[in-house]
């Protein structure tokens, strides 16, 4: 064959993009396309659109409201706050209502953690180890930088909290900034979901097989595709200031219990009224840290939600379960990641842990023995 026609037929071949079918695995060999709609089907793919999944209608839907919350998981926090709001509640099918923690490393008390996972089926996810400033950083890091925030953090929920590797499917990235390194990590590493990117438009999550219409800054819009990984957007809410905020920490008009709770409700209506799209109360433990009447106003909120026959409150793993196979409420009963399931205990019990010491700057509480030499930390989450 003449040189020059090889040459020519090798540029077109790397010129043409690929099917997302073809770049299975492989996102670095095209960039993202628009969906399309014939060959995106649940359950592995899901076109980017405010839709119902499943095309059921909206009073054929449960609302699903996923509560979770960031950084470090403190005993303290969790004593004086999310003990007093969130256990003994549970959804109309008679199960336990469930929670995602993103957890980030220091400070975190591991045997809490597994307390929390045992006894109450919440949900571990992982939000880095370091949790680093300036923010600034996590849209620079390098691939490498990014896999050791990710999986040492997943390493080390593993072994000091003894969640299961498989358990711990999702990321939300530190102060909400994103970037295609980390997407590409994620999606390597197979996680199930991304957990970070805001919007201000109702969106059920979908995947990133194709392009993502998710662009606003501090996150990234993937350029390239990332099959089978779930973007779960993170739904502004809307102030009556008419400001966005992403989180309930970054919320400004809010002050009493009354404009909290009213905040929560009319948030929550916006999806209730249209198209059932997800819900998240998403904030840091350092939200109820301003005044009692913001935990009053969560647990205003939650018994409201109790009453409510077509609302589940479940983790974002629960929540995606439904997204891939769209059942309908009159026979939710039987959908299977709903239900009450059986749970090994906690090895041990927080209070009185079987590894506690302290490393200077920071203590290690785990129900994993012997404790490490060292603390365990990015580069090294054995603490070898």
């Amino acid at each position: 064959m003449n040189v020059l026609v090889l040459a020519l037929l090798v540029q077109l071949a790397v010129a043409v993009p690929l099917s997302p079918a073809g770049r299975h695995g492989d996102p670095l060999r095209g960039p993202a396309q628009p969906c399309d709609k014939a060959r995106c089907k649940l359950p592995s793919c899901r076109c980017a659109g405010t839709d119902i999944p499943g095309g059921l209608a909206a009073d054929k839907t449960p609302q699903i409201v996923m509560f979770s919350f960031d950084d470090g998981l403190r005993a303290i926090d969790y004593e004086r706050y999310y003990s007093k709001a969130f256990p003994n509640r549970n959804n109309p099918n008679g199960c336990e209502i469930g929670l995602t923690f993103f957890v980030s490393h220091n400070y975190t008390n591991y045997a809490l953690l597994e307390d929390l996972h045992y006894n109450h089926g919440y949900e571990i996810a992982d939000h880095s180890v370091d949790h680093r400033e300036p923010t600034t950083w996590w849209q620079k890091a390098s691939k490498e930088e990014w896999s050791h925030e990710i999986m040492d953090q997943k390493a080390i929920l593993e072994k000091w909290g003894n969640i299961p590797a498989d358990s711990i499917r999702g990321f939300r990235s530190p102060f909400l900034v994103t970037s295609e390194t980390e997407i590409e990590v994620l999606h390597e590493n197979k996680f199930l979901y991304e957990a970070t990117m805001g919007t201000q438009t109702n969106y059920w999550p979908f995947t990133l097989d194709y392009k993502s219409p998710i662009c606003n800054s501090p996150a990234t819009c993937p350029n390239n595709t990332y099959p089978g990984l779930w973007l779960v957007p993170n739904i502004n809410y809307r102030q009556s200031s008419g400001y966005p905020c992403a989180m309930l920490d970054a919320c400004t008009a809010p002050h009493s219990q009354e404009e909290w709770f009213k905040l929560l409700m009319d948030n929550f209506n916006d999806h209730y009224n249209d198209n059932r799209s997800p819900f998240g109360v998403y904030a840091h433990s350092a939200w109820f840290w301003l005044g009692e009447e913001r935990l009053a106003a969560l647990s205003a909120f939650l018994d409201k939600l109790a009453i409510m026959k077509d609302v589940y409150i479940v983790t974002h793993s629960q929540m995606l379960a439904w997204v891939q196979d769209p059942t309908p409420l009159d026979k939710i009963g039987d959908f299977a990641p709903w239900k009450c399931p059986s749970r090994p205990k906690p090895r041990c019990n927080y209070k009185t842990p079987s590894c506690y010491k302290n490393y200077g700057e920071f203590s290690l509480t785990s129900c994993t023995t012997p404790c490490p030499p060292r603390y365990p930390h990015y580069g090294d989450p054995d603490g070898k």
